[in-house]
């Protein structure tokens, strides 16, 4: 692959001659060699090549903004809410004009159009097909490249292939600084759009197999050119630039295999390390391909560089802060399933809901990092941060014997003290979740210890509402778990926010939905009916456990936490029905927020879109909008 290649011969004035081989005996050397000189002059394609690899950033520039308009426009509108509510103003998340009205409509048209998934279980470990507004984008992303690929770039004569090849080329040197602002954690594009880190990463990697595309035609037009006069042999003998190419095009081709999903889960240390090593390797192989005839376009490599340095500045210097004091941080093991981590730090005191800190325990390896959803907040908890983490992977296991181990040694039961370990501390990386304070329902659904992300929500709004008046008037908190004992967990958690929701005249239901468990019979109920056995239904699904003579079973749990009414159900949710019986008495637009496995993010995309089109939202019917969050899960 060679950068200068593909340029159209020059008439001196800066216009196109085509080229031909008419008189060329490619037997004699010397005069292939001159042809093929010519194919590889650049004195004029290259300047066409450059000015549409700059119109590729021209839209790329555009679309970022008017995301930052839509996100900053759509901020101000809940603030509004937030103001009206203030202000005792009836109705306070509903439209009332005709601008807000035409906004709402766009909106929801918009929402039905974007939010539905379509990822089945059987495949949702190897292969996550993204939301239909995440395709939209990364279709209009590949449309906009061939576009610029091919328009105005049929050339005649000898050099059309080389022309359509050093276009390619140089699109796909264009897209490295954007496959850097993607990737950063420090995002100045999440910064203006309001999509965080983890979300852009699923940009990241398909911009990464658009700079693949690229990079193939490049080497696949480039190649036909060359073969078409025999002189594929000769421009490998002769010139440098194919075999850095091929150098370039081979880690490359690596990167975008390995960040396949059954990759990256094998070992995702090993994912990470490797993938740095190797996206160096491809920087220096890039460099050494980039012709002496066009320096300037290292500009394109330069560029990321330094977005990449000042990512991992900004970073190290947070980091380094975080953990300049001494972190405490407590742990307690839960029913021999999870471990729950109470961290102190003076340092960090400031958070939004649904955010994310990366953990690192020395004592397991330096490189060991998790990633975990906070379910505190500064004003709950002493202003700790507090995390659950499922024993699953290598490290929470650790740390869970570690709990384990601690909490039944004689020495910790005689001084009650609980077991301890070091902790380092980076982040926190905010959720891109809009304001649900700002919307007149609110339904918050959590599968296992997605609770995490629901929870911190709950937390936050239960005291901004002792703080103020909020649009919000009704709260329903649904959390689907395998046993009954994980309520526990979060008890005093859950106390603490219905009571500070029901004092500020918030209405909140909790319900917990018990997927595979046997609960214990009452001593004077010991009929089969009270026995609750692991149901296998898919999210969604009906189940005969919701019949009436099942309910007494459920008693002796409500009794376990009397000050907190929840409700128990045997089985999976149909989501569908929780959503609707909430959302037809909305007086404004709906929020729900959801977070937990595939299956369950997936049936609450299809119910939202389901209920947002028999319902004609925002459309002259009167009902109501629905915003809906899905919480990210993979912060890789």
């Amino acid at each position: 692959m060679d950068m200068d290649m593909g340029s159209m011969s020059s008439d001196g004035g800066g216009g196109f001659v085509p080229l031909n081989d008419s008189g060329v005996d490619f037997s004699n050397e010397t005069q292939a060699q001159d042809f093929l000189s010519e194919i590889l002059d650049d004195s004029y394609s290259q300047v066409v090549s450059n000015q549409y690899a700059r119109y590729f950033w021209y839209g790329i520039v555009v679309f970022i903004g008017i995301a930052a308009i839509c996100n900053f426009s759509w901020r101000a509108i809940l603030r509004a809410r937030l103001r009206k509510a203030a202000a005792n103003r009836a109705h306070p998340a509903r439209p009332t004009n005709i601008f807000t009205t035409s906004v709402s409509t766009l909106t929801a048209v918009t929402r039905e159009a974007s939010y539905l998934q379509i990822t089945p279980d059987s495949i949702s470990s190897y292969f996550i097909i993204p939301p239909f507004g995440t395709i939209a984008v990364i279709l209009l992303y590949f449309g906009f490249l061939l576009a610029l690929e091919f328009t105005n770039n049929n050339y005649p004569g000898a050099q059309h292939d080389q022309a359509l090849g050093l276009r390619a080329g140089w699109l796909a040197v264009a897209q490295v600084p954007l496959l850097i602002l993607l990737a950063g954690k420090v995002n100045i594009i999440g910064l203006v759009s309001g999509v965080s880190y983890e979300r852009l990463n699923v940009y990241h990697r398909w911009v990464a197999r658009g700079l693949l595309l690229l990079a193939s035609m490049h080497f696949g037009f480039q190649s036909r050119g060359w073969n078409n006069f025999g002189l594929i042999q000769l421009e490998w003998d002769t010139d440098t630039c194919p075999p850095t190419g091929m150098a370039a095009y081979a880690l490359l081709l690596w990167m975008n295999l390995t960040t396949l999903a059954p990759f990256r889960k094998m070992s995702y240390k090993f994912f990470v390390v490797q993938h740095i090593l190797v996206f160096i390797g491809f920087i220096v192989a890039l460099m050494e391909h980039l012709p002496s005839t066009a320096l300037y376009s290292r500009v394109y490599v330069w560029i990321p560089i330094g977005f990449y340095l000042f990512d991992r500045t900004v970073r190290s210097i947070w980091y380094l802060w975080n953990n300049a004091s001494s972190i405490k941080t407590r742990m307690q093991p839960l029913d021999n399933t999870a471990v729950k981590l109470r961290i102190s730090s003076k340092n960090i005191k400031t958070w939004s809901p649904g955010s994310h800190f990366r953990l690192r325990f020395p004592r397991f390896g330096f490189w060991h990092t998790h990633p975990a959803g906070v379910l505190s907040m500064p004003s709950s908890h002493d202003g700790d941060l507090v995390f659950i983490l499922k024993a699953r992977g290598w490290l929470t296991r650790r740390l869970l014997q570690r709990a384990e181990l601690f909490s039944s040694s004689e020495a910790t039961k005689e001084s009650g003290s609980e077991p301890t370990c070091t902790t380092l501390v980076g982040g926190p990386y905010a959720s891109s979740h809009s304001d649900f304070a700002a919307f007149d329902t609110l339904l918050l659904i959590a599968g296992g210890s997605g609770v995490t992300f629901t929870l911190s929500t709950l937390l936050d709004l239960a005291h901004r509402a002792t703080l103020q008046k909020l649009p919000l008037r009704t709260v329903d908190f649904v959390w689907i778990v395998k046993e009954p004992s994980w309520v526990s967990w979060i008890a005093e958690e859950l106390k603490m926010a219905y009571h500070q929701l029901h004092e500020a005249g918030i209405e909140i239901r909790i319900q917990v939905f018990l997927t595979c468990a046997t609960l214990p019979a009452r001593p004077q109920l010991v009929e089969e009916k009270d026995t609750l056995h692991c149901t296998r239904e898919r999210s969604g699904a009906e189940s005969p456990t919701h019949s009436v003579e099942r309910e007494g079973a459920f008693d002796h749990l409500a009794a376990a936490h009397p000050s907190v009414p929840i409700e128990y159900r045997s089985s999976r949710p149909k989501v569908v029905n929780i959503l609707a019986s909430r959302i037809e008495t909305a007086k404004g637009e709906s929020a729900v927020g959801v977070c937990g496995p595939m299956s369950l993010r997936t049936a609450v995309r299809t119910a939202v879109v389901r209920l947002s089109d028999e319902r004609a939202v925002h459309k002259g019917t009167g009902a109501q909008g629905i915003y809906l969050h899905v919480a990210n899960t993979d912060y890789s």
